[in-house]
């Protein structure tokens, strides 16, 4: 996923790769993200809503949609 279709209030399929006390890591496209305050398994996929996008970084975090 490129920088040009990825942007704040984007709703995106992704998939939790790793539970974190804090909330979930994520990938979409191979593109990392963190959904905070939630909690799943790795594997599952999650419907979120992006809210900010750091291109430099090439990462993302999101809510719950």
């Amino acid at each position: 996923m490129s920088e040009q279709t990825l942007a704040a209030g984007d709703v995106i399929t992704a998939t939790v790769t790793k539970a974190v006390p804090f909330g979930v890591l994520v990938e979409c496209a191979g593109v990392p993200g963190l959904v905070r305050g939630m909690a799943a398994d790795p594997g599952v996929e999650l419907r979120v809503r992006v809210v900010e996008y750091d291109a430099a970084q090439q990462r993302f975090s999101a809510t719950r949609e």
